[in-house]
């Protein structure tokens, strides 16, 4: 099994920002994919209200090869930052094991 890297982050989106929100965060996730070598991510919003994203990369070292988004993509970031209330700082996780089925 070819064991990968991912990232979580959690958000939450300022009251009537949510589709800036929304629209900022796939435009960065598809750049991403297109230019760094990120396999993806998934936004989910939770019950609690807040917004979270997993994000998936062939290996930590792709993600750290990034660099900083403010400087690679800085008008999805700026609409991003801007429709967010507050954030946490990201959590990191290496898989252990995979029992998700895709989706079809």
């Amino acid at each position: 099994m070819k064991v990968g890297f991912a990232v979580l982050y959690q958000w939450q989106v300022k009251a009537g920002k949510v589709r800036q929100f929304a629209t900022a965060w796939a435009d960065m996730t598809d750049a991403l994919k297109a230019q760094r070598g990120a396999l993806g991510s998934r936004l989910h919003r939770s019950d609690q209200g807040t917004w979270m994203a997993y994000a998936q990369w062939p290996d930590r070292a792709t993600y750290e090869r990034v660099g900083t988004l403010d400087q690679i993509f800085p008008d999805a970031l700026e609409r991003l930052l801007d429709a967010v209330e507050d954030t946490w700082p990201p959590i990191f996780m290496t898989p252990h094991d995979d029992r998700l089925d895709p989706i079809e």
